[in-house]
């Protein structure tokens, strides 16, 4: 029995060891993922943003594009419509900053699928072949945010 003591001091001893570098390693492998999936998304929102400026500058009758893509119907008022895409901008600007950080991946994502949403419902009720132009962006982000 004398002998059984300081085994299981030492087994006990080995155990919380392993317990406390499995917690520290573990932790190490969340704060990466976090820094991992914020660049991914910081990224992902740095080229939804250079989309809607293509769509802004499509859109404003004030800058001479030839050729545009995105042509507002007739009946839609413009300076409401840049001011829309302006709006949409401001808040992917946030995925930028260090806020963003605070949220997880999922918020994120939910509020990176709302802009979308948005964007995409802007583009079909307010361009010249909208749906059609909708769809193009929709995969142009898919290959875009997959490759």
């Amino acid at each position: 029995m004398d002998q059984l003591f300081p085994v299981i001091f030492v087994i006990a001893m080995i155990a919380f060891i392993l317990i406390r570098q499995i917690k520290h390693i573990t932790g190490n492998l969340e704060i990466q993922n976090d820094a991992n999936y914020f660049d991914k998304y910081s990224k992902f929102s740095v080229t939804i943003q250079n989309h809607i400026r293509a769509i802004k500058l499509d859109i404003d009758s004030t800058k001479k594009i030839e050729n545009p893509r995105y042509i507002l119907l007739e009946n839609i008022n413009e300076e409401e419509s840049i001011e829309l895409l302006s709006d949409y901008l401001r808040k992917l600007v946030f995925f930028e900053t260090l806020l963003a950080k605070k949220k997880t991946a999922s918020e994120i994502e939910s509020e990176l699928f709302s802009i979308l949403s948005q964007v995409d419902t802007f583009i079909k009720e307010r361009c010249l072949d909208g749906e059609l132009l909708a769809n193009e962006l929709r995969e142009n982000l898919l290959e875009e945010y997959e490759g």
